[in-house]
Formats: C-alpha cells, sequence, structure tokens
C-alpha cells in the first residue's frame, strides 16, 4: 500500500510526526498525535502501528544522540535499564494476547490524573541531579525495576510509555528532566529496533508514507532535543502536561468504544 503525500492526508500525517518529534524528544507521547491524525487520514489500522514505529524510530535514535552529545544521558542507569526493558516489551506483548486492555485503560484513567496532579504539586520533582547519592546497587535494582515495569507496559498497551519512563528515572532514581528524558530517549530508541525489523520485514508498514515521516521526525526530534536540554523543566513540564492530558482523553475515547 501506498499513500498520496502530495494531498491533505499525506501532508497532514508528515506534519503530525514533525510534532510527535519534538514531544517525543521533550518527554514522550508524540504516538498520542500521529495515531490519531492517521487513523483521521483513512490509513487502515494494521498499517498504523508499524507505520508509525518505523517513521519515529530514526528521529528517536537522533534525539538519543543529541542528549548522550549533551552528556545528558546517566549511561549507566540506561544501559541496565535497557536489556530488561526489552524483556519486559516481549512479556507485555505476550500478556496482550491473553488478557484484555480494557481493564488496564480503566486502571490507567484512575492513575493517571492522580499521577499528574502529584507531579505538578511537587515543583522540585526532577529539577536537581541527585542521582549519585545512592549507592551503585541502588541504582542498578531501580533501573531494572524501571525496565521490566514500563517496558511490560510498552509491550502491553503502549500509548504514553517515553513519558512514564522519564517520570520513573527523575522520580525513582533522581535524574533532573533533562537527563531522565536523555535516558529516556536512549533506551527506547534501542529497545524499539527488533520491533522496526519485525515491522519493516513484514506487510504491515506504507513505506512512501514511513520514508517521508522519517524525515519530518528527525527534524522535530532535533529541535524538541535542543529545546528540553536549553530550556530543562520550563520546556518540558508544559509539555508534559499536555501529553498528559492527550493520554487521558484518549483513555477516555478508547473505553466508551
Amino acid at each position: 500500500m501506498s499513500i498520496e503525500l502530495i494531498s491533505m492526508q499525506g501532508l497532514a500525517c508528515c506534519l503530525a510526526f514533525f510534532f510527535a518529534g519534538i514531544v517525543d524528544s521533550v518527554t514522550g507521547g508524540g504516538g498520542l498525535i500521529t495515531i490519531p491524525v492517521m487513523l483521521a487520514a483513512g490509513i487502515p489500522v494494521h498499517y498504523i502501528t508499524g507505520t508509525n514505529q518505523c517513521s519515529a524510530w530514526i528521529g528517536a535514535g537522533v534525539a538519543a544522540c543529541k542528549y548522550v552529545k549533551s552528556g545528558k544521558v546517566h549511561l549507566r542507569s540506561a544501559l541496565i535499564t535497557l536489556p530488561f526493558a526489552l524483556v519486559g516489551s516481549y512479556t507485555g506483548a505476550r500478556l496482550n494476547l491473553m488478557v484484555p486492555d480494557h481493564y488496564l485503560k480503566i486502571f490507567m484513567l484512575l492513575t493517571v490524573p492522580v499521577m499528574a496532579a502529584f507531579v505538578f504539586a511537587n515543583n522540585n520533582l526532577g529539577t536537581d541531579d541527585r542521582v549519585d547519592e545512592q549507592s551503585a546497587a541502588s541504582v542498578a535494582a531501580i533501573s531494572a525495576l524501571i525496565g521490566l515495569v514500563l517496558g511490560g507496559y510498552q509491550g502491553f498497551y503502549g500509548p504514553g510509555a517515553g513519558m512514564f519512563f522519564m517520570l520513573a528515572y527523575a522520580a525513582l532514581l533522581k535524574l533532573d528532566l533533562v537527563r531522565a528524558t536523555g535516558n529516556t530517549r536512549f533506551v527506547i530508541a534501542l529497545s524499539s529496533t527488533m520491533s522496526v525489523l519485525t515491522y519493516a520485514a513484514s506487510d504491515a508498514v506504507i513505506v512512501n508514507l514511513a520514508l517521508a515521516a522519517t524525515v519530518f521526525n528527525i527534524a522535530g526530534s532535533y529541535l524538541g532535543a535542543a529545546l528540553a536540554i536549553k530550556n530543562g523543566a520550563k520546556v518540558i513540564r508544559p509539555v508534559l502536561f499536555c501529553v498528559v492530558l492527550l493520554l487521558i482523553v484518549k483513555l477516555v475515547f478508547d473505553i466508551a468504544l
């Protein structure tokens, strides 16, 4: 399948991937923008996930490189998280085949607003980087837990996974919001490699749209990473608030259906 790029649907999708790149590089949650736009453009559902992941993969890598180059990734914790995220993602995907995700959506609809209230009431969250105050064993255990739990969530349901990774790094490892986001981009860019290769090898990707959207997503990802690194919490917190609202709207919509 292909889509006419010089059309309202094609341009809308490409612009959606540009803005998703910005959002993903700042807090995560870009799929909350691209997936509704692709649905509205009339793209068949079984092409959406593959096209979305393939189009955002290189952009995630560009953002990760930007964070690493700027020294905004805590490599030790990120590297520990990565294999556990892969295990969690696989386990979550398998559970998705056995357990209806309707119950998870209801649970999240109850917990996400509470989590959001906690984040925005706690103005000091992610303002200081205090990861070095923790022992190596504590950092390793927390990083592994983050990988297993949130990798499982990513495999089971997915939307907002990047945001949850970022918040977990900030709240549990005491990373500042910029380094927490850098860790998130690093882990997600590498952990999504297998799924991207799987989708690319199957008939589940609109190739011409994925190639065009990748260019837009790279531009957005670079811009988003630069904004987050330069402005820190001043830009991360407002984007985080918007992503939380989008996630709540998506959960309500999914449950209603």
